[in-house]
């Protein structure tokens, strides 16, 4: 008799769909395949401890100076970070790839799903929507995969110790991408209509269907892969099955940060799927202490992204006559989309004083400070900065937004080509209309450009920056210089005390500029390395292009 053990702790986390609660309480305990897989509810079960293994890393993570969704932009042109990682200096070696996500024991627990439930007597109806859960779990985690390495292995099934497949080589990113979408498709098919709180519905996999569409058609199309209208049409598709469904909603007469401040997400109608963070269960993060900490914020806002922000009558600002210059961060912020001041802090507002204060200041740091200037305020909760303690935060992360869901929508045809002025006015113009921002009339030969300015803004902060900047093949920008804000005694606490050049570093224009030096390799930057130790146990892996 084999032999299945499940170790399963309560309130390893939870995560919600507009929902209430998902819980995995069960008893450690072991099973066996002989009194196991009776039941709809024994498949349940198990699935639970793979919701809780691929997402305990995900929203804000576990806690620490990682906030995973908040300091993931830190690997971006969005961050302005204290002590960048080798990654964003294009340090990373082989040895100390940055990144890596060569576990493959999820899986491996997946694929033990699979065999069990399609091999059990249960009804195809009551099973299949929970294969469909675990099946788009393995599409989620494989592509998280493919992201960082191109190619991988196929592992499609449990493997044992004389399995060839242990000694497999990499499939080809097609061939990846066909398991992938099998596991998608089979997903949004047989995904139930309505779920138990928490869990995946056809909708919620149906969005997540779109975001993958979505980039890897656009991967394909930069990088000259081929094949990407497939794949963009199919990220349109799902994003209209979500959009159609009604669940969801832009309220306009809410501020930006209301939903990033928000500590229960649950019944927001703004929110496809979350991470529910939940102090009587005991599930912290840390993005309390992580936007204001004794040492002072280890971030902050670019002067590159915050340009990026249009001026109310919808023009750039160097277009717009309403712009009034960035002497004072109160000019800069003036007359500008509202999700700017959703964003970052100015003088007098959250939890900024009548100063910024810079890291560096000779007169000490407070927990205030930024090394930018433009202090990150998303996900800002004053009753958490003032009751939670290091790594007691329980603010809810989103983790697929309908705002994002509408991006992908307008993104997937503005690239096909397809798009209409009805579709923005759908999508881009209803998130405009919450910021204060004058309608985006439809420009053809400026409409991926204004898209992807849209994306920047609305999603600063929650984790999507590097990996936009590597699918549509603009890695160059991660090697510009980093500026932040302009140096004024107006905005800047003890200005007229700081040594210039050295507690703080000007460039010739006098905005702050960071002391490091910022490299991206074209040739290989757009991957990452398989670890060496990998490659020493498996003899038939090749090494990821570049990395040789």
């Amino acid at each position: 008799m084999k032999k299945l053990a499940i170790y399963l702790l309560a309130c390893v986390w939870i995560t919600a769909g507009c929902n209430d609660q998902f819980l995995d309480t069960y008893p450690k305990t072991q099973i066996n395949d002989d009194n196991f897989w009776k039941s709809p509810s024994d498949l349940m079960t198990y699935n639970n401890q793979l919701y809780g293994v691929y997402f305990k890393s995900q929203g804000f993570g576990g806690g620490g100076f990682n906030a995973k969704i908040l300091t993931d932009d830190n690997a971006s042109d969005n961050s302005f970070a204290q002590t960048p990682d080798d990654t964003r200096l294009g340090l990373n070696t082989v040895n100390l790839p940055g990144r890596q996500d060569w576990s493959w024991d999820l899986i491996r627990d997946i694929n033990q799903m699979l065999e069990n439930s399609e091999a059990s007597s249960i009804e195809v109806l009551q099973k299949n929507p929970y294969i469909a859960e675990a099946r788009l779990l393995r599409a989620l985690d494989y592509y998280d995969k493919l992201k960082l390495y191109g190619k991988l292995p196929i592992i499609d099934h449990v493997l044992t110790e004389e399995d060839p497949a242990l000694y497999a080589t990499q499939a080809s990113r097609d061939e990846v991408m066909a398991f992938i979408k099998e596991d998608l498709d089979y997903a949004v098919e047989w995904m139930a209509t309505s779920a138990d709180a928490n869990r995946f519905d056809k909708i919620i996999a149906e969005a997540y269907r779109a975001r993958i569409m979505l980039h890897e058609g656009t991967f394909r199309k930069y990088h000259g892969l081929g094949d990407e209208a497939s794949y963009l049409q199919a990220a349109a598709a799902s994003a209209q099955v979500v959009i159609n469904s009604g669940r969801y909603i832009i309220d306009a007469s809410k501020g930006y940060n209301d939903l990033f401040s928000n500590i229960d997400l649950s019944g927001n109608k703004e929110v496809v799927f979350f991470k529910n963070y939940d102090e009587a269960l005991q599930l912290y993060n840390n993005v309390s202490n992580v936007l204001t900490h004794v040492d002072g914020a280890q971030f902050g806002g670019t002067k590159d992204l915050i340009n990026d922000y249009l001026c109310v009558d919808g023009l750039p600002i160097d277009q717009s006559t309403l712009y009034q210059g960035d002497a004072t961060i109160t000019q800069e912020f003036a007359n500008r989309d509202g999700r700017l001041a959703g964003t970052f802090a100015q003088p007098n507002t959250y939890f900024v004083t009548d100063k910024l204060y810079i890291i560096g200041d000779p007169k000490g740091i407070v927990n205030t400070a930024s090394p930018s200037g433009y202090q990150v305020a998303k996900f800002y909760n004053e009753e958490m900065d003032q009751m939670a303690s290091w790594d007691r935060a329980f603010t809810d992360a989103p983790l697929i937004r309908y705002a994002e869901v509408l991006l992908i929508l307008a993104e997937a045809k503005a690239e096909l080509g397809t798009i209409s002025q009805g579709d923005i006015d759908a999508s881009i113009n209803l998130l405009r209309a919450k910021a204060g921002v004058a309608n985006l009339t439809l420009n053809p030969a400026t409409i991926i450009a204004d898209v992807q300015r849209e994306r920047r803004v609305e999603l600063a902060f929650e984790g999507f920056r590097f990996d936009d900047l590597m699918r549509w093949k603009k890695g160059t920008k991660l090697s510009q210089p980093v500026l932040g804000l302009k140096w004024n005694s107006t905005d800047i606490a003890n200005a007229d005390d700081f040594v210039l050049g050295s507690q703080v570093n000007l460039n010739a224009a006098g905005y702050i500029i960071s002391n490091q030096t910022y490299k991206f390799d074209e040739s290989k930057n757009y991957y990452f390395p398989i670890p060496v130790n990998q490659l020493s146990l498996n003899p038939n892996l090749v090494q990821t292009e570049g990395w040789e």
